[in-house]
């Protein structure tokens, strides 16, 4: 059975990364969220998809270059500002109330600091967030090869845009890679050409086949035929009902 993932919360309804579009998440019990995490100059891990706040915030400042409390002084309510004015930056470990029973949180890793990878791993431990709740995913092989080696229990996907110059990689070029970086599958852009013979190798290499970021029914399905384990949508409860004919 396929899983709904929510990109960034609910992020078609509240704005993305945030407690509202968490909350909205867990309200309509999709199988999961997804969230984006950075670290500021005082080593807080807070979410945010970008490496500044210029999209979404009332003021633009780069996160990784700001403390917790110079963050805390703008909101991020991008587009949203009268149906969820004021809305904060939050810590990670204030999002993980709105995990759930029975629900996966994808915490995507940004960019290449190192230091990073420690401090999710604090927070997740401080949490006692069980390894069946939390898949850890980065586009950088550096940061997930490092969390997966730091908690070995816990899955660990490597995000990709599964293409190259001249084409969509291989299956036996992704597989090599994933058993190089010692990950647990791909969560990969919903590329046309994926078909099922390239999930069904990956598969049988052990492998998990995640894809993002689909908002379209059709498209959602014609990947669900082809057998991925979950789908990464910014409306994942609207779109789970459409396919399910709910």
């Amino acid at each position: 059975m396929v899983k709904w993932i929510s990109h960034r919360g609910e992020s078609h309804d509240a704005p993305e990364n945030t407690i509202a579009a968490f909350r909205l998440s867990l309200e309509r019990n999709t199988d999961g969220m997804e969230c984006d995490v950075h670290l500021t100059t005082d080593g807080k891990v807070v979410v945010g998809h970008d490496n500044s706040t210029w999209r979404m915030g009332s003021a633009k400042v780069l996160i990784e270059s700001s403390s917790y409390a110079e963050l805390q002084q703008l909101t991020v309510s991008g587009g949203f500002e009268k149906e969820y004015p004021g809305e904060k930056i939050p810590l990670l470990s204030e999002t993980f109330q709105y995990i759930g029973k029975n629900r996966e949180y994808y915490i995507e890793l940004k960019g290449t600091n190192p230091a990073l990878v420690p401090a999710v791993k604090a927070e997740v431990t401080a949490a006692g967030l069980a390894p069946e709740q939390v898949v850890f995913i980065s586009f950088s092989e550096e940061l997930i090869r490092d969390i997966k080696i730091a908690m070995p229990e816990f899955r660990a996907l490597w995000l990709n845009n599964l293409v190259r110059e001249y084409g969509i990689v291989t299956a036996e070029e992704l597989i090599a890679k994933l058993d190089e970086l010692g990950v647990d599958g791909i969560d990969g852009n919903c590329h046309p050409d994926i078909d099922a013979a390239l999930v069904e190798a990956v598969h049988k290499a052990g492998k998990i086949f995640a894809v993002w970021t689909v908002d379209n029914p059709h498209q959602a399905q014609a990947l669900i035929d082809c057998g991925v384990d979950s789908v990464t949508s910014n409306r994942a409860a609207l779109l789970r009902d459409i396919v399910q004919g709910a």
